[in-house]
Formats: C-alpha cells, structure tokens, sequence
C-alpha cells in the first residue's frame, strides 16, 4: 500500500497529483482505485482502496472504478 504522503500518478495521463486530490485535474480520472460496491439495505459497502491494476475488489470481488472508467 502506498504510503499517504506519497503523490499519486494519474492512469489515464500519467499526470503527478497532489496526494489529497481525488481525480486527476488534467483529464478528470480518478486517482484511487476504490471498490464500486455502494451501502444498500443489506450491504453496508465496500468501497476499498486497491492496488491500480485491479479489476475486481480485493474483499469482495466488486468491479473496481479504474475497470468501470475503462482505465485498465
């Protein structure tokens, strides 16, 4: 896992972001590869940060943002 002071590189751009950004401001990816698993009345979410060439979540086997956005 990368360490949280670290800057994030963009997949779509390679565009170096501020580590709080949360998409990137040259093409408007997003940075972070969370889970897509949204809270519903029987599921509280998942929504796991993981690694940026996963497809599917590591917990819970959910399409990742970067899948859904066509970046992997």
């Amino acid at each position: 896992m990368a360490n949280k002071n670290e800057l994030q590189t963009c997949v779509r751009c390679a565009y170096v972001a501020d580590k709080d950004d949360r998409y990137c401001i040259r093409c408007g990816a997003p940075l972070k590869n969370r889970c897509t698993k949204e809270k519903t009345l029987l599921h509280k979410g998942c929504y796991k940060v993981n690694k940026p060439d996963a497809k599917y979540c590591a917990d819970c086997g959910t399409e990742t943002t970067f899948s859904t956005w066509g970046l992997l």
